[in-house]
């Protein structure tokens, strides 16, 4: 089995008002800078914030048994979601700029959908129904008795959490109808403006990108990715335009 990292501390030399952003490595991941797409949304919400952070490759997880977590002026703060919350009253950042409350709340509602269900269906396919096909994707340079025990539990776990969450009991044609019909949504939604809400980028659009990118750039037989390449050829160009736009390292963090 994979080394289990030893509980994450605040380290003296740390600096104040600095985000320790502790995520699985990116050498984990291959075709995408990691394997979370929580990890990638909260790293693009911290640099569309422009709020200073330092990455930390963490093989482990944080106190709610999560990645990422942060840590954040000796305090450690578990979740994407809440560490967002605690960062924009800290350095008093609006996560949805220039939205009214209406749209804020449709914003709401997209991010939970990406996030509490059309993500299962993504973690169902490479985890439970496709892990042979994941595997050339998944910590690419670990020897390959680390990776298939890993996988393995994974499989088990992911298995077990989706039948807990209720979308695990349908059959694998009605989960990824499910997924399909959850981008076909998002693309309409999105038509042909740049972000999700608009002209600007809000936090729905770094939860949005963090899963798409899993879809758009690691070349899968996801039936969403066939819809998306196909059919709502909007969601790529919307993930091309952030990577062009906030990640110009990119390519380059990919090469693992």
């Amino acid at each position: 089995m994979a080394q289990i990292a030893p509980k994450a501390e605040w380290k003296e030399d740390w600096i104040k008002d600095t985000v320790y952003l502790h995520m699985f490595p990116r050498s984990f991941a291959k075709s995408v800078v990691n394997i979370s797409p929580f990890a990638i949304k909260l790293e693009l919400w911290l640099r569309l914030n422009k709020i200073p952070f330092k990455v930390i490759d963490y093989n482990g997880m944080g106190s709610k048994g999560q990645s990422p977590f942060i840590f954040f002026n000796e305090k450690e703060i578990p979740d994407s979601n809440f560490i967002i919350e605690y960062l924009s009253e800290y350095f008093r950042v609006d996560p949805y700029p220039g939205l009214s409350i209406t749209d804020q709340a449709v914003a709401r509602a997209f991010l939970k959908m990406i996030e509490e269900n059309t993500s299962w269906a993504i973690f169902i396919y490479r985890y439970v129904e496709q892990p042979d096909e994941f595997a050339e994707y998944f910590m690419p340079k670990a020897p390959a008795n680390v990776k298939a025990a890993l996988q393995k539990s994974l499989q088990v776990s992911v298995r077990d959490r989706a039948q807990k969450h209720g979308i695990g009991r349908h059959s694998s044609e009605e989960v990824h109808k499910i997924g399909c019909d959850d981008i076909k949504a998002i693309s309409a939604f999105l038509a042909n403006k740049k972000y999700l809400m608009g002209d600007n980028p809000t936090l729905v659009d770094c939860s949005l990108f963090g899963l798409m990118t899993q879809i758009v750039c690691v070349p899968m037989k996801y039936p969403e990715r066939k819809i998306i390449m196909e059919e709502c050829q909007n969601i790529k160009d919307f993930v091309d335009r952030i990577i062009n736009l906030y990640w110009s390292e990119w390519h380059e963090q990919c090469e693992f």
